[in-house]
């Protein structure tokens, strides 16, 4: 072959604009896999959020209809709320306890969902 100076200049200047191609398309692509990751993060914790919610208000109706419950039976509807109260406290102690544990578990749920494993996008 003959590598002459005017086909070595074309050949950078082919290998300049391929390089060039290259970059641009790498860089669209890592923007298309940011705009992915921000929109499945989005959508599961606004999906999060709705659960959360319901999961509230249901638990809410549940225990104030079992504080009253409670109150039936120690005569004393003041003293049914007491004892619900009493559940709710030791549960906010447990979690103040186990806090360090239960963000690294959030923690490692969110990084899971921001990079899931390979198999997870091959079975999509």
């Amino acid at each position: 072959m003959d590598y002459s100076g005017n086909n070595l200049g074309e050949l950078l200047s082919t290998l300049k604009t391929d390089v060039k191609d290259w970059t641009e398309i790498q860089m669209k692509l890592l923007q298309l896999q940011a705009f992915e990751k921000t929109a499945i993060l989005g959508s599961s914790l606004i999906y999060g959020v709705i659960i959360i919610n319901l999961l509230l208000f249901a638990f809410l109706f549940a225990f104030f209809a079992l504080s009253l419950l409670l109150g039936k039976w120690v005569h004393s509807t003041i003293g049914g709320f007491a004892i619900i109260s009493f559940f709710y406290v030791i549960i906010l102690a447990l979690m103040l306890i186990f806090r360090k544990a239960i963000f690294t578990a959030l923690q490692n749920l969110l990084l899971k969902q921001l990079n899931p494993e390979p198999d997870d996008e091959s079975s999509k």
